[in-house]
């Protein structure tokens, strides 16, 4: 394969831990012996317990090789990657330059179409405490470490690709400059809440003309984790019999929802429960359904739907 672009000496850093820990500024390193190159390194990788829904997941995890390097710790970018510009690299890199050049080197892979040097599954087996992964028989260089998207019922992790170097060196941590081929490192994930929509059906079995339309008004309270995430009444109008519904969108996945019929026309009556139960799921719709029919009284009715929203901390209340 063609190589060129040669790093200056010194780059072959820890460069995961300076990315994950801190954003302090990478010193020029230099061990005390030259690196084997033809000795084989391993990548382990492990969760720091930030989000500890994450160790019962499986995580899958691309490393993609971008660089070689040589006895002297200086790097030669592989063929494809000649825009990764790690010539840059020096005392004053942050890690927030790493991040950039992590995100660099993640758009040249998928302009590439890449296919990943290795495949790694990082889960937690039976008898462990945490979710774990491992890369054995690794050649000696620099890879981008891409952990890809996962999904729990109510949640989106997404990950931080960074660089890191087989072998590493710690010296900026520990003072000692010995060459390490066995690297551990974990993971920079995120978390966003998945959301699902709720939907209320009302059939009208019976309706009376000479009084005019028929108005339905319930209450929707939706509650997790023993808090109030959604609160709000709504209506559902008639002028013959029939069925309609009503949907309610971006309400949290997992969240208890609870819906009550509160108003039901001046001269109708529920064939079915008034309240009613129901959990979201994501990217679903949670139905409820409801029956009314005309009770032979002639009164008529309308609603009025108050609307409520929450806002740093308080409800707003607006009349509709």
């Amino acid at each position: 394969m063609k190589m060129k672009k040669t790093i200056k000496k010194g780059s072959a850093l820890a460069l995961a831990l300076a990315l994950m820990l801190s954003a302090t500024v990478l010193p020029k390193v230099y061990a005390a012996f030259g690196i084997d190159t033809e000795k084989s390194c391993s990548l382990t990788f492990e969760l720091d317990g930030q989000y500890e829904e994450l160790d019962s997941l499986v995580i899958p995890i691309d490393l993609y090789k971008v660089a070689d390097v040589k006895e002297n710790g200086e790097y030669t970018v592989l063929s494809g990657y000649e825009d990764l510009d790690l010539t840059s690299i020096s005392d004053k890199t942050t890690a927030e330059d790493w991040e950039k050049l992590a995100g660099k080197a993640m758009g040249l892979v998928d302009n590439l179409a890449a296919q990943p040097t290795v495949n790694v599954r990082m889960q937690r087996q039976e008898g462990q405490d945490k979710s774990r992964g491992s890369a054995e028989n690794l050649a000696t260089g620099m890879y981008l470490v891409a952990a890809r998207s996962v999904q729990s019922d109510y949640n989106t992790y997404d990950f931080t690709p960074y660089l890191v170097s087989l072998p590493n060196n710690y010296y900026q941590s520990t003072q000692d400059d010995t060459w390490v081929y066995d690297v551990a490192a974990g993971l920079k994930p995120s978390q966003s809440k998945r959301y699902g929509d709720l939907e209320i059906s009302k059939t009208l079995t019976s309706y009376n003309e000479t009084l005019g339309g028929a108005d339905f008004v319930f209450k929707v309270e939706a509650e997790k984790d023993y808090e109030v995430v959604y609160s709000n009444v709504v209506s559902i109008s008639f002028d013959a019999p029939g069925t309609k519904s009503v949907k309610i969108e971006h309400i949290p996945a997992g969240a208890s929802v609870t819906v009550t019929e509160v108003y039901s026309g001046a001269s109708y009556e529920l064939t079915t429960e008034a309240t009613q139960h129901t959990v979201i799921a994501a990217d679903d719709i949670a139905g409820v359904s409801f029956e009314n029919e005309y009770d032979h009284r002639n009164n008529g009715g309308s609603s009025v739907v108050n609307r409520f929203t929450y806002n740093e901390g308080n409800w707003d209340w607006e009349q509709q």
